[in-house]
């Protein structure tokens, strides 16, 4: 079993970068990131050119290992695990790279593509997996991983060999100058020789959902964003279009200049975009949703089923990680939590609201995030909260539940907005409704425990002529908590149609 507290170290050796990732793994959760980095050591450059990898390179891929390793070490990392990927592979002198990495502190093993796939999808999806059944493309450095899933099972895996590393070095065309329409339409003939069995098996079991990872699918949604509306978390196929008949027309030193591009990139995004849009045209891809996970959270997932850890709850478990992470009081947020779940179900046994199971849990989320601001400063926390919540990318969420959440904790102190406030710009009605009602309640819960130290101990609504009869029963003076309430008694208003008034029994 994983014990409470304990760190464990993920290496990725990849042929375009090697990545770390330090897991703490916190109570009622999954493991939350302590520490993540990466560095570009370009494992396959040399070896798509001469068929080896080069002793400068291999000696660098080392230093950086060894310096992950003991930055795991360092934050307490009783294990740390490595695997190496396609460059490692397919090296002509794969005894020298391996007898390079027995560094102190790991092992590092070589996994094949197909247990590569598998692992990347269990980072993208998580142990529980999607519930729709959902494609998932990572463009590396040497290959593509391709996994088709439903749930927690497989129904397809393949590793091809294309990758940006592998395309911009070793497929004969100069791409640090402007390319030729003819040479990037060989670049994508080659994309369709080299996956056609894997396109036609896909279409033939189909898909609901397509996602991507990987540095090359996330530099490149960044860039389509860029031109767009900033949201890098997915990408269109006539964005993608567009952006690749810019970039493959430009120098290497001109695409430096392209707007949201990463100037480590500029040798292989040309290759890499190639291979994006190819795959996206065959598979009648018109949207791919982004993940920023992918091997290394694989790992992570892949560790705690291998140590007897198999009751997950992916969403739980991000939210508690993401407290934990801020030092959030666990106590008052529990409590919190609690009354307004209360408040949610009575309301809604009385009619006051007609909101579902789903805007519930999303409430529930936001009970247990609403004071994490405080991590940075009790002023405006409020505020920190929504901002450390919505750029938190919670593995489990859409990006739009986590607005929900993000809205629904801001305005659980201070001023109260209404329907037209600048927060809501292109909301639909209903979801602002939803986000005012769970924001009320949460503000009324937050109050009930004014004071964080749980001293109202019970909580009954009734509803009598239009008026919501709030009944709190205490052995403390909660006069405070009572005062408080009256005055966010027009805001109530506001929300619900409805005036309350506060019982003490």
């Amino acid at each position: 079993m994983v014990d409470k507290g304990e760190v464990i170290g993920f290496i990725d050796i990849g042929t375009n970068s090697v990545h770390i990732l330090v897991v703490k793994f916190f109570e009622d959760s999954m493991g939350t990131p302590i520490f993540q980095d990466k560095e570009t050591v370009r494992l396959g450059q040399n070896l798509y050119k001469s068929g080896y990898i080069d002793r400068e390179t291999i000696d660098k891929t080392r230093l950086v290992i060894t310096n992950f390793v003991q930055i795991s070490k360092s934050m307490g990392a009783k294990k740390v695990i490595s695997l190496a990927t396609c460059a490692a592979r397919e090296a002509t002198n794969k005894k020298d790279l391996m007898d390079a990495f027995k560094i102190e502190g790991t092992e590092v093993k070589i996994i094949s593509g197909l247990e590569e796939a598998r692992l990347i999808s269990l980072g993208v999806f998580g142990p529980e997996g999607p519930t729709q059944q959902c494609l998932e493309i990572d463009i590396g450095g040497g290959s593509t991983e391709i996994s088709l899933c439903k749930g927690k099972e497989d129904l397809y895996l393949d590793s091809l060999s294309m990758g940006a590393v592998r395309f911009a070095y070793g497929i004969g065309i100069d791409q640090k100058s402007a390319l030729s329409f003819q040479d990037y339409d060989h670049l994508r003939r080659q994309v369709d020789l080299l996956s056609y069995r894997t396109c036609r098996k896909v279409r033939d079991l189909g898909f609901e959902r397509a996602y991507g990872s990987s540095g090359t699918l996330i530099a490149l949604a960044e860039m389509c964003a860029a031109k767009r509306d900033g949201d890098a978390s997915y990408m269109m196929y006539y964005e993608l279009v567009e952006l690749m008949k810019e970039l493959y027309t430009k120098s290497e030193e001109d695409r430096k200049g392209v707007l949201g591009m990463n100037p480590s990139r500029s040798d292989i995004i040309v290759a890499g975009g190639a291979i994006a849009e190819e795959l996206m045209y065959l598979l009648e891809i018109d949207r791919l949703e982004i993940s920023l996970n992918g091997l290394k959270q694989g790992m992570q997932v892949e560790y705690l089923l291998n140590n007897g850890y198999s009751d997950f709850n992916v969403r739980e478990s991000s939210v508690r990680n993401l407290a934990n992470r801020c030092q959030y009081d666990k106590a008052h947020a529990e409590t919190v939590q609690k009354n307004s779940l209360l408040l949610f179900d009575r309301m809604k046994e009385l009619g006051i609201h007609k909101m579902g199971d789903d805007k519930r849990e999303l409430l529930s989320y936001a009970a247990l995030l609403h004071d994490i601001g405080e991590f940075i400063s009790y002023e405006k926390h409020n505020i920190h909260s929504y901002i450390i919540i919505t750029n938190s990318f919670l593995p489990g969420f859409t990006n739009d539940e986590l607005k929900m959440i993000g809205l629904t904790s801001r305005f659980h102190h201070k001023k109260f907005p209404d329907a037209q406030s600048k927060y809501f710009v292109n909301m639909d009605y209903k979801d602002i409704k939803s986000i005012l009602e769970c924001s009320m309640m949460l503000k009324i819960a937050d109050v009930l425990d004014r004071h964080r130290n749980g001293s109202i101990d019970k909580v009954e609504l009734n509803l009598s002529d239009d008026v919501l009869m709030i009944e709190l029963g205490s052995e403390r003076d909660i006069s405070m908590e009572i005062w408080k309430l009256n005055s966010i008694r027009e805001d109530f208003k506001g929300v619900f149609g409805l005036d309350f008034k506060i019982i003490r029994s």
